[in-house]
């Protein structure tokens, strides 16, 4: 009905029925006939994202009490929760937590504890749990309600006191150094406030998990609060017992499943809100009637395949674990008659994989219909996803159909057009020639969505919508069958709704499969053929030595008959249970009917229970251009009127030629005048043109010739496709919605490759008004260089020659950008274990493996990397192993990416540090595990800039660097030779490459045109030079990684060539031939250059001694470090870097190295105890001893202080010895500093325990004066005095900065508890529940479970 309405009267009328659209399909019609064929005793499983059983509908079934949602599952592993460690409460009645929390159990917890006591605890990040707009809803919520209010009054808190300083600072130019600090502070505390604001987005949610066994089962509470205070705590019990579902917050909702014994806790969220749409059409159960779904009254259960680490994409895994799921519950009495699953990708090729040979096991065996979408890949042919298109024709595989009660009620169109597929349906047929489109419905739909939506309902398209109809049909058929005692089978189902569907004959007949659904025809199908001697069997059929499920020939132009061997196998439902009486008895006589001439084959086919084969004759000679496709149909001679017991289905695609001598353009063939093709709503124009030799890219050039219609602008869905070996359709496509008029000219470029069929798609789409008559041409061009293995150069070979030609005449301006390094990471373990006896076990006993491959990768700075397994990569259905899913770890354990079959072109931007990456590779057969043990993993770091390499057109131009090729103009021949010159050391070493880069990777693009550059680019590689190995320590040249023998230890003691290391401090104490500090026996350097005499034997062995001791000194146990100290001394008594090590040792050994605040906290917790006190005395008695050593330290050089300043304040030492001096000035300078910084923390310790802190501030303050002269107080050889004064003066502000700058350079959990602790001495409410939320999740107990 159109919107406008001249009477002014408006009618209270709505077409509900069309919201969730069952009319077409003969649905309503069927449940009026048999009401109580409404889905009872039918179980549909949704492979999905997940289902809410609070949705509007999916609460209950018919009678308003029992459950509809029975089973609930998260298949992924994204919700596991490791609970294998156990606890027992202590007398207060507290356990502490994975977190580190003190969790209060609560009376009820106590008293229904079955197990004495015991609990199981773990730690789960609620991140991935849920969709990224609901993460984003919830954050926003939390942020307005927790978070904005407490920062903008502390910020303007702060504002006021800066405000104020100001004032009473007139000149901001000429502040003493203390107000400049004071400055500083409250500075650095707004800018405190301001980073977390913005951080705010980022911080994840972790929760405390405890779970305990009581009488009704186990029992699960979820820390919510965040405080350790279980009583209000979210607590819930197992789904499949009590089917509790609970919110965690005001959006979101989870249910529990628990696992191994109770070792580990499922928690199943949602990861997208699509797994409830699909429910709700096949069979929510609504309060009016008009909005049900298709089976109202049938059981569902939930499998969720969508896997929230890669935003809700499945993966093997899933679907393994999804289906034994199934088998599991088959066997247990719960019979899954149904499975619906909206999900699939696009294979590379169908006859082969373990997914599918699984999907056809839960069919073939356990008798479950399995349903799935076609696709939304349209309009191009070849386009069915997989499921359907698996190795056995086992699925039912589903179109998307739009009725007009539909655009009215859906889609707000102002009139109906008439009913047809949606434009991007995917189409038939599979690349094999087989069907996978068995029937169409509708694709979209008005209904619920799960309740985090904050919506009732929303729409939906597509084939995911298009399958839950079919599937809530086949549960009603299913009903029927079962309340009338008729026995079925998936073949026999599948045999019905083929042979009654609605054949559409105006629509795309590779869209519609058989037709449109009708349910009411299929179940009298089914009632009238109930003893049917093919109702429990199915027909394999295998097409030539490829095993394909029909015929496909699209190989060139055609110019001969064919002949194709095909092989016709009955098989019984569950074959090997089958009784040898039924296989002996069975025959059937076939008459065989092809439905085009060109296709001829035998009349008749006489089929017992064993393979046949025949020869199948295809004559392409007589067929025109385009697509053809014929059907060999197979009827029971004893009663044709059943239909077809099996089909062949044969696809032959004859191509259009282009004569490039001629003409380089291919021009539509039209009956009309002008030459232009007329277009209605969802009218689809095919061409086949076989790619012309050289041709690398084509433009398609368009105008409507509706004359007088310049405002008129036709919609148009352009769709360009061509099939490579072993590829998936998506490999080499071009999809496009263009605007199509009169006044302009509309172009297209897009790639295309050379001598192989290509189909140019144009559709009208099928929402867009009016008849549009337009004009099309194809040009096509090309430039390519004809060497071998052109797009791959290796440096170690030099120059690299490309020999280019052209389709005819083009400009050449050939260009290559490297834009990442790939770096080979090899596992350091592979280990092959069982997984859980109860969920990876597949009936009966075969029992999943996993082979956990471990890498480690060194990221040297903040950059975007890409990771992925070359032997398993673009991989899912087709894949031989089931799994490859891989996650990688910081050095704390945290996740921080995560990846599967399609990782490689996923660019996560990581920071600085080691991480860890483990790849898990899941099969049954533990030998196979075994071959990919070595499997290499390949890290891709992308370039800020893009490396380019220079183009020649002389070898001794190249081998020069001397003019530089720019552009030319290219034809068919001769060839054009140019050279491409190595990348020079200078500019790998400035691209500061990772090092053991293998690799360059980017694209080379030849053309001149910026249109065809961006289309048509070629995948470059250039092989590096292998590493230099470099003094054992290996290395890559311009590798960028930095001096192969740098240290990694905190502290390095020059002693000869020994390198001692002490990890109390980042400051450095020298000794040895060219001692920073004087002493005895030392070589010295002087400030004005002259060289110290020769030493003596006697003198050499008396340092050779003195450094060995020193060395010894940072080894020893205080005890005798004091002891070597002593003798040093006693030999040397200048030698201060005895008192330098000696502080070292005693700071690593005596007392934790806490941070300010920690430190604090520990000093004041416990003061009574006896215990504490001792313990108080000790430390104090350590702190003293390095007071004193520094005070020896800074006495001695005392002197030496206006020559360090001297030297410092030089611009430039044009000394003949001035690097001399400059080392020897340094490490003066260093002892000097390490001495103050750590004389200045003790003391401040000292203040502390005796409580006397503010009395010694003037101190303090001249300790960091004198280190101020010398050095930038945030330098890392004085950071930790500088956090250490910044304490002593409350100036917290100040410890935010210098502890985030620690944080940066180093990740440690110590640091983010001290923040805690300072935004508590602010009073900073919000930043401290913020800073724990960032501990709990940076910081996990152990790596992520698979």
């Amino acid at each position: 009905m159109a919107s406008n309405n001249n009477s002014g009267i408006i009618e209270p009328t709505f077409p509900t029925g069309a919201l969730v659209p069952k009319a077409e399909t003969g649905v309503i019609n069927f449940l009026q006939k048999y009401p109580e064929y409404d889905g009872r005793d039918a179980v549909i499983a949704i492979f999905d994202s997940g289902v809410d059983p609070r949705a509007t509908g999916l609460e209950t079934l018919c009678d308003g009490k029992t459950v509809k949602v029975i089973e609930r599952f998260d298949c992924t592993g994204c919700g596991d929760v490791d609970v294998s460690k156990k606890v027992i409460a202590n007398d207060k009645g507290f356990i502490t937590g994975i977190s580190g929390r003190q969790l209060k159990l609560t009376p009820q917890m106590t008293a229904s504890n079955t197990v004495n006591g015991e609990y199981r605890i773990g730690l789960k990040n609620f991140y991935d749990l849920c969709p990224f707009k609901v993460r984003e809803n919830i954050i926003n919520f939390n942020k307005t309600k927790e978070w904005d209010g407490p920062n903008k009054l502390a910020a303007a808190a702060t504002s006021r006191k800066l405000i104020e300083f100001e004032a009473q600072n007139s000149d901001l130019s000429k502040l003493s150094w203390d107000k400049k600090l004071i400055k500083e502070d409250l500075d650095n505390t707004l800018e405190m406030l301001n980073s977390y604001d913005k951080l705010y987005k980022d911080i994840k949610t972790t929760y405390d998990c405890i779970l305990y066994q009581t009488a009704n089962g186990w029992q699960a509470v979820i820390d919510t609060t965040e405080k350790g205070d279980l009583e209000n705590a979210l607590h819930i019990g197992e789904y499949a017992k009590t089917h509790e579902i609970k919110n965690v917050d005001d959006f979101f909702s989870i249910s529990i499943n628990v696992h191994d014994s109770g070792d580990l806790l499922e928690v199943v969220g949602m990861c997208s809100s699509h797994g409830t749409h699909v429910a709700s059409i096949a069979s929510g159960n609504h309060a009016s009637k008009d909005v049900d779904g298709v089976a109202p009254n049938a059981r569902i259960v939930s499998l969720t395949i969508g896997d929230g680490r890669l935003g809700s994409m499945e993966t093997g895994t899933a679907l393994v674990r999804a289906m034994m799921k199934v088998m599991e519950l088959c066997r247990s009495g719960t019979k899954i008659d149904v499975i619906n699953m909206s999900y699939g990708e696009h294979a590379h090729w169908s006859n082969a994989g373990r997914i599918g040979e699984l999907m056809s096991e839960v069919v073939n065996k356990y008798g479950v219909v399995w349903v799935a979408s076609a696709g939304n890949h349209g309009p191009a042919l070849c386009t069915v996803g997989t499921p359907p298109d698996i190795s056995q024709p086992s699925c039912i595989g589903v179109g998307a159909y739009v009725s007009p009660q539909m655009m009215e009620a859906e889609y707000v169109m102002r009139e109906k057009l008439p009913g047809n597929v949606y434009t991007w349906t995917s189409r038939d047929p599979c690349i094999d020639g087989g069907q996978g489109v068995t029937v169409c419905a509708p694709g979209g739909a008005i209904t619920s969505v799960p309740q985090f939506t904050m919506s009732k309902s929303q729409l939906m398209n597509g084939t995911s919508m298009a399958a839950p109809h079919v599937a809530g049909a086949i549960a009603l058929l299913i009903s029927g069958l079962k309340q009338k005692g008729i026995k079925y089978s998936p073949y026999s189902i599948k045999r019905a709704i083929t042979n009654t569907a609605t054949k559409l004959g105006y629509v795309d007949p590779f869209a519609q499969g058989s037709g449109l659904l009708n349910v009411e025809k299929a179940f009298e199908y089914l009632t009238q053929h109930d003893n049917a001697i093919e109702n429990m069997l199915r027909f394999a059929v295998r097409c030539s030595a490829q095993n394909a499920k029909g015929i496909h020939l699209r190989q060139g132009v055609l110019k001969k008959p064919i002949e194709c061997d095909v092989s016709i196998e009955p098989v019984f439902f569950n074959e090997l249970e089958t009784e040898p009486q039924q296989k002996f008895s069975f025959n059937v006589r076939l008459n065989l009917i092809s439905s085009k001439p060109f296709v001829q084959c035998g009349a008749y086919l006489d089929l017992s229970y064993s393979s046949r084969s025949m020869s199948v004759k295809i004559d392409p000679t007589g067929l025109q251009p385009g697509v053809h496709t014929a059907i060999i149909s197979a009827y029971d001679s004893n009663c044709v009127q059943k239909g077809a017991l099996f089909e062949i289905p044969v696809t032959v695609v004859q191509p259009h030629t282009v004569n490039c001598s001629e003409s380089r353009t291919f021009h539509c063939s039209s009956a009309k005048n002008d030459g232009s093709i007329e277009f209605q709503p969802n009218t689809i124009q095919r061409d086949f043109i076989l790619v012309p030799n050289n041709a690398t890219w084509a433009v398609l050039k368009m105008r409507s010739t509706d004359k007088n219609r310049e405002n008129d602008v036709g919609r148009f869905f352009v769709h360009t496709m061509q099939i490579l070996p072993k590829s998936s359709c998506r490999m080499l496509e071009t999809m496009k919605i263009l605007a199509v008029n009169s006044e302009n000219e509309t172009t297209l470029h897009f790639p295309v490759e050379e001598n192989n069929i290509l189909e140019l798609c144009i559709a009208k789409y099928w929402s867009n008004y009016g008849t549009t008559h337009i004009k099309y041409s194809l040009e096509f061009h090309g430039i390519k260089a004809i060497n071998s293995s052109p797009y791959m150069m290796q440096a170690a070979r030099g120059l690299h020659k490309l020999d280019f030609v052209a389709l005819n005449s083009e400009d050449l301006q050939p260009q290559v950008q490297l834009k990442t390094a790939a770096v080979v990471l090899r596992p350091s373990e592979a280990r092959i274990s069982p997984l859980s006896p109860t969920r990876d076990v597949i009936p009966e006993g075969r029992q999943i493996y996993q082979n956990l491959l471990t890498y480690t990768l060194h990221v040297p700075k903040a950059q975007e990397i890409a990771l992925y397994a070359p032997i398993f990569n673009a991989l899912l259905y087709e894949a031989e192993f089931e799994s490859q899913l891989w996650m990688m770890f910081d050095s704390n354990k945290a996740v921080v990416a995560c990846g599967d079959a399609h990782s490689h072109k996923v660019f996560t931007k990581f920071e600085k540090g080691e991480y860890t990456i483990k790849l898990q590779i899941r099969h049954e057969k533990r030998d196979l595990l075994e071959k990919v043990s070595e499997a290499n993993m390949v890290a891709l770091f992308r370039f800020a800039n893009a490396i380019t390499l220079d183009f020649y057109d002389h070898f001794n131009n190249c081998l020069v660097g001397r003019r530089k090729f720019t552009s030319c103009i290219v034809k068919d021949n001769p060839p054009k030779v140019l050279y491409v010159a190595p990348l020079p050391q200078e500019k790998l070493t400035k691209a500061n490459l990772p090092a053991s880069s293998a690799w360059l990777g980017g694209t080379i693009t030849f053309a001149k045109d910026e249109a065809v550059r961006r289309i048509d680019a070629h995948e470059f590689t250039y092989l590096l030079n292998p590493p230099e190995k470099k003094n054992g320590n290996g290395g890559n040249s311009g590798s960028g990684s930095g001096t192969a023998n740098a240290s990694k230890s905190k502290t390095n003691v020059s002693i000869a060539s020994t390198s001692t290391t002490s990890t109390t401090n980042s400051t450095t104490a020298t000794t040895g031939a060219n001692s920073a500090a004087s002493g005895d026996g030392a070589a010295k350097v002087s400030t004005d250059g002259a060289a110290s005499p020769k030493k003596s034997a006697a003198d050499e062995y008396a340092e050779g001694l003195r450094d060995y001791q020193c060395m010894m000194i940072t080894k020893s146990e205080v005890g005798k470090a004091e002891d070597i100290y002593d003798e040093v001394i006693a030999a040397h008594p200048k030698h201060l870097v005895a008192h330098v090590l000696f502080m070292q040792n005693i700071d690593a050994n005596e007392y934790k190295p806490l941070l300010p605040l920690t430190f604090a906290k520990m000093v004041n917790t416990n003061v009574d105890a006896d215990s504490h006190k001792e313990e108080m005395v000790r430390i104090r008695t350590a702190l003293e001893r390095v007071a004193q050593l520094g005070g020896f330290v800074v006495s001695d050089m005392a002197d030496e202080y206006d020559a360090l300043f001297a030297y410092y304040g030089l611009k430039n030492d044009t000394r003949p010895d001035a690097s001399k001096i400059k080392t020897n000035m340094d490490k003066k300078k260093a002892n000097l500093l390490e001495a103050l910084a750590r004389r200045g923390v003790a003391k401040i310790k000292i203040s502390i325990i005796d409580g006397n802190m503010k009395d010694h501030l003037e101190e303090f303050s001249e300790i960091y004066v004198e280190i101020s002269k010398l050095a930038d107080p945030t330098d890392s050889k004085v950071i930790n005095f500088t956090l250490w004064h910044a304490f002593a003066n409350s100036q917290y502000g100040r410890m935010y900065k210098i502890l985030q700058k620690m944080y940066d350079d180093k990740r440690q959990r110590d640091i983010l508890e001290e923040l805690n602790l300072v935004a508590g001495a602010l009073e900073f409410g919000h930043l401290q529940t913020a800073i724990q939320r960032m501990t709990v999740t940076a910081y996990p107990n152990g790596f992520r479970i698979f």
